[in-house]
């Protein structure tokens, strides 16, 4: 499984699969890397700047969206997928560029919560780390409720998040809570399994 780079989500005429650039485009070299990174190696994306950064972890959450199956009850075939965040938005105007593409046959949706009690109608929660000194309580709000929970907080997968994204020299990579998806009734695939840098829980039978 190869992930989706930014570029080729962001960027006109995108696909989810690839597609051409535009000339001249900033910081082409960086999205060439990661295309030869994700793509052909599986390997983490490079980082340069803060905003190249969230730009990637972006990516990453519709890539998570695409290998991660949630009970029919929870997400419909019909429904948008709707993907929030949870603090205060690090990701510029890189998740609202997202608005509107299809993961799965479905659109997304982009949605800022002013708290927790408001991720009832989400599948995809980002918390921001503005939300560290909550988080034990977050997490506890949020458990049972067939989200999938991501940030970059550290060790958040360790506290019982469903994914954690790490920043290891340079690159960002992610750690899996197995046990955290089963309780809430996700599922993901096994390529998103093997392509984690550690899955910590109960691994599916």
């Amino acid at each position: 499984m190869a992930f989706l780079t930014p570029k080729a989500m962001l960027l006109p005429g995108g696909t989810g699969s690839g597609g051409a650039a535009a000339p001249g485009w900033p910081g082409a070299w960086l999205w060439s890397l990661c295309v030869v990174l994700l793509c052909l190696a599986g390997a983490p994306a490079a980082v340069a700047t803060p905003s190249a950064e969230y730009q990637i972890k972006a990516a990453y959450l519709l890539n998570f969206a695409r290998y991660v199956e949630w009970p029919a009850a929870r997400l419909s075939a019909t429904q948008p997928l709707r993907v929030c965040v949870l603090g205060r938005d690090p990701f510029g105007g890189a998740l609202v560029g997202l608005e509107g593409r299809q993961v799965n046959g479905r659109e997304v949706r982009v949605r800022q919560l002013e708290g927790a009690d408001q991720a009832g109608d989400c599948h995809v929660v980002f918390i921001a780390d503005s939300e560290e000194r909550r988080l034990a309580a977050m997490l506890r709000m949020l458990a049972s409720r067939g989200l999938l929970l991501v940030s970059d907080i550290d060790g958040f997968a360790e506290a019982g998040g469903s994914i954690g994204l790490v920043t290891e020299d340079g690159r960002v990579r992610f750690d899996i809570n197995q046990a955290s998806l089963q309780r809430d009734g996700l599922r993901a695939s096994a390529q998103l399994l093997r392509l984690a840098r550690s899955v910590h829980g109960a691994r599916a039978p």
